[in-house]
């Protein structure tokens, strides 16, 4: 069967940068589902664009669909034909609807009876009746987080369709949408020519738009956008500032991306780097300079296309960004006629959220929780400087009420270490408020010290409690206060600073500072699945296995570094040929000692004079000397050695199913029994739950 290309060029009114690349993946999913929906074969597919157009190539678009052979069951056979021998309603209905006479129906015989059968041919169509039709509804189908209507048939788009692109081969695909008919032309860069161009084939349509002065190939246009901001830093003398967030948003802002060098007053460059690099970056969407590691007077701006006036640009950019850092000056210069300190009382005026207080209600509980934290690790290796924990806790809001931080609430933490070194605070304590929000991402960085972290982290737990005190818990993909952020902030500060923090005690300590009244034990569960849940997919996202997560549930949130050092024992372990087999047995074990509704906590004592059968009392030497010799590795050694040794129990494990049955008429023997097998799932639990380990599938 032979083949043509098919293209789709959606032309548009300029869209936001954050509205095109989920278009594109959305125009690619649905129109590869549309054809494998009407059997119609394809090669590939991929997508391009710009603000002003989005766009699919389908290469190998088969002639026609495949033709479908499919028997439908319809109502039973008795509703044939009525007792005058005339065809029923019921059967005229059935085989019209699958395009057939009541005549041509056949009889099937199922295990519920005998039923009427359809036997339904659907021939192949066209490729391009089946663009024509499909290609207006995947169009229609496309969503955006905001859309127009500007047309009187009242069609809505992210931005007004202005042109419909549709070839396959060097055919026009017919459609009209939106008041638009489809057509062969297209048009390039605006400021370089407005006049459309007619497209022969889909192949010729990068190259020609390249003549056009539009790069349609996001990647190519990266590549460009990237290569030109360097050899214009490089012309400058300086290093660019490259920023892949700002790199991704300028590409979706031009079509033919060129850099222009400007510089601003070198008395601006007195102002803190965070606040000089938002303006630029934020503000402006320039990209700075380095001269080594200070930022330089200097910046790119990047325009969308080439002309004659790249002077004038320039001068534009110069006289912008001068009056936009102008204004910075002015906002840090008021704030530099204070302190922090003297700032905390106007947080009064400051709602944190309603239920929760103040914001100077929150720095109080929030100072609250970092001393209960730092009471947990008072012994324990990590060395705290308790009186800088304190200070960061104290002041980590104080910057909110700064004009600087009003203006560009981005700075929140950046700008308190900045005003705390104009201070000669501590450096610990400038550099625990400056990163007090961290991470501010899933692949950020936590911060730097462990006094920053426990602030940090106190913060985040008060602000997790105080939404699932107030019921504000996040659902399917609505998470308006970012707990999801939240919380993945929570578990990689403990893991990457490996702090041996008591998480549920700390839900505790958190729950019990709100102001809102609520079920303490209630919220608490919640909390603590939540914050599990996240836990389990920041470690399967590290390669463990759903079932090695679970298996290290029970008590995981005490110790999340240890939760950690254990779930990577058992991913280790397990591949031991004798680790599966053991862990079946385990899970027996587990199985009877809940049947028994056995309370493992205090599973009784066993004692060895009353155990009779050999296998039972081999079984309980084992374990004894197994229980030292783990309790050493697991202190001495770890966990993976610990488990490692109490993989050596299995052959006594193995004779005790095969000659002792546990629950015997006996009771005292049976108390016994179950107490031996009590010890034994202890002891494994130190490390993890086997019984939640699925065997391997063959």
């Amino acid at each position: 069967m032979s083949s043509k290309d098919f293209l789709l060029e959606i032309g548009t009114e300029p869209m936001p940068a954050r509205f095109c690349k989920p278009a594109l993946d959305q125009l690619l999913e649905k129109t590869q589902a549309a054809l494998t929906e009407n059997r119609l074969g394809f090669k590939s597919a991929k997508v391009l664009g710009t603000l002003r157009r989005l766009t699919i190539i389908v290469e190998g678009v088969e002639d026609k669909s495949q033709a479908l052979d499919k028997e439908v069951q319809g109502p039973p056979s008795r509703l044939l034909k009525d007792d005058k021998g005339n065809y029923t309603p019921q059967a005229d209905g059935f085989a019209r609807k699958n395009g057939l006479k009541a005549e041509e129906l056949t009889t099937i015989t199922t295990p519920k009876g005998e039923f009427l059968l359809a036997k339904v041919n659907i021939p192949g169509e066209s490729a391009a009746a089946i663009l024509a039709r499909e290609v207006p509804k995947i169009i229609a189908s496309l969503e955006f987080p905001k859309t127009l209507e500007w047309e009187e048939t009242r069609f809505r788009f992210g931005r007004p369709i202005r042109s419909l692109t549709a070839l396959l081969g060097k055919s026009v695909v017919n459609f009209r949408l939106a008041g638009i008919k489809s057509g062969r032309h297209i048009v390039g860069l605006p400021a370089h020519t407005k006049k459309p161009i007619s497209l022969t084939e889909p192949g010729k349509y990068k190259d020609a738009l390249k003549r056009l002065l539009v790069i349609v190939d996001p990647d190519e246009r990266r590549d460009a956008l990237v290569k030109r901001l360097e050899g214009e830093a490089r012309r400058a003398g300086y290093k660019l500032d490259l920023d892949l967030d700002l790199v991704e948003e300028t590409l979706w802002m031009t079509e033919h991306p060129v850099p222009v060098y400007g510089e601003f007053r070198k008395e601006f460059l007195e102002l803190p780097a965070p606040l000089l690099s938002l303006v630029q970056k934020k503000q402006l969407k320039f990209f700075p300079l380095l001269d080594g590691t200070r930022l330089a007077s200097g910046f790119l701006g990047v325009r969308d296309g080439v002309s004659e006036g790249q002077a004038l640009v320039r001068e534009g950019y110069q006289r912008v960004i001068s009056a936009r850092l102008s204004d910075a000056v002015f906002f840090f210069g008021r704030d530099k006629a204070s302190n922090l300190a003297a700032r905390l009382p106007m947080l009064e005026r400051v709602t944190y959220q309603k239920g929760l207080g103040s914001m100077a209600q929150k720095t109080v509980r929030v100072a609250a929780l970092a001393k209960s934290l730092c009471d947990m690790i008072r012994h324990s290796y990590v060395e705290v400087n308790e009186t800088a924990v304190a200070e960061i806790a104290r002041l980590c809001y104080a910057d909110l009420v700064t004009e600087v931080v009003k203006e560009f609430p981005e700075l929140q933490g950046a700008m308190g270490g900045v005003y705390a070194r104009l201070e000669h605070d501590d450096e610990r304590v400038a550099l625990g408020l400056e990163q007090f929000y961290y991470p501010v991402g899933g692949k950020s960085p936590v911060p730097a010290t462990a006094e920053g972290a426990i602030a940090s982290l106190a913060g985040k737990l008060d602000t997790l409690a105080g939404n699932f005190a107030l019921g504000n818990v996040p659902t399917g993909s609505a998470d308006p206060f970012a707990l999801r952020r939240q919380a993945l902030g929570t578990i990689r500060i403990l893991l990457e600073k490996q702090l041996p923090i008591d998480l549920e005690a700390a839900f505790d300590a958190a729950l019990a500072l709100l102001p809102v009244p609520c079920d303490a034990k209630k919220v608490h569960g919640e909390l603590s699945e939540f914050v599990w849940a996240r836990a389990q997919a920041f470690f399967e996202e590290r390669g463990f296995k759903v079932d090695e997560v679970r298996s290290v549930k029970a008590g995981g949130l005490v110790n999340l570094s240890k939760t950690f050092l254990r779930l990577a024992a058992v991913a280790s372990v397990r591949k031991n040929p004798d680790f599966e087999p053991l862990a079946a047995a385990f899970k027996r074990a587990a199985n009877i000692l809940k049947q028994a509704k056995v309370d493992l906590s205090n599973g009784g004592v066993v004692d060895r004079d009353a155990l009779k059968e050999e296998a039972e009392v081999a079984l309980y030497d084992a374990l004894v000397w197994m229980e030292g010799e783990v309790k050493q590795k697991l202190i001495s050694d770890g966990y993976e050695p610990g488990l490692r040794a109490l993989v050596a129990i299995k052959p006594h494990l193995d004779k005790f199913f095969e000659s002792v049955m546990v629950m015997v008429e006996d009771q005292q023997l049976k108390k016994q029994r179950l107490a031996l097998l009590s010890k034994l799932v202890r002891l494994f639990n130190s490390v993890a739950d086997l019984s939640e380990l699925q065997a391997a599938a063959n």
